[in-house]
C-alpha cells in the first residue's frame, strides 16, 4: 500500500474553503481515504517463465544442501540426506498438485478420479523411497558409521527442510 502524505500552502483564507470549493488536497485526501477503506489493495503479479522457475530452482537446492555439505558426516550420510530433501520436496509438489486436482472443476469426474489416481500412486512410490532414506540412515548410526553427535546431527538435518 502507497501512503501520501501531501501538503499544499494556500494562501486561500479558510473562508473560502468552506463554500463547497474543493481543492486538488481535498480530492487526493478523498481518493486516499476512499482506496484504503473501501477496497482491498491488489499485489503485483509476477510470472515467470519455466527455465527462471528451474533455475531459481536448482539454485535453492544447492544452497540448500550447504549445511550438510559442511556438517562433516561421512559422505554416504550426506548422499542419504541429500535425497532425503529432495523426497520431501518432491513429496510437497505431488501433494500440491493432488490439491490442485481436487479445486479443478472443469475436468469430468471420471478424468479426475484417474488424475488423482496417478499422482496417489507417485505420492505412495516417493514416500515408500523416504522411508527406506530414513532406514538407511539409522542403519548408518546402528552399525558404527555415525557416532551419536553425528547420528544426532544426520537426524537434525533431516528433519531440516
Amino acid at each position: 500500500m502507497i501512503t501520501l502524505n501531501l501538503q499544499f500552502a494556500s494562501a486561500a483564507p479558510t473562508s473560502t474553503l468552506n463554500t463547497g470549493v474543493k481543492s486538488a488536497a481535498d480530492d487526493a485526501t478523498d481518493a486516499a481515504s476512499d482506496s484504503t477503506t473501501n477496497s482491498p489493495v491488489e499485489g503485483v503479479k509476477v510470472s515467470l517463465s519455466s527455465v527462471s522457475l528451474q533455475k531459481a530452482a536448482e539454485d535453492s537446492s544447492t544452497h540448500s544442501n550447504k549445511d550438510i555439505e559442511e556438517s562433516g558426516l561421512p559422505e554416504q550420510a550426506q548422499k542419504i540426506l541429500k535425497m532425503i530433501r529432495e523426497l520431501q520436496q518432491k513429496i510437497q509438489e505431488k501433494l500440491q498438485e493432488l490439491q490442485a486436482l481436487m479445486a479443478d472443476t472443469r475436468m469430468s469426474p471420471d478424468e479426475k478420479r484417474a488424475r488423482v489416481a496417478g499422482v496417489q500412486s507417485e505420492l505412495g512410490a516417493l514416500t515408500n523411497s523416504l522411508m527406506s532414506a530414513n532406514n538407511t540412515l539409522a542403519k548408518l548410526s546402528r552399525n558404527g558409521t555415525l557416532s551419536s553427535e553425528q547420528a544426532q546431527q544426520a537426524s537434525a538435518l533431516a528433519m531440516k527442510r
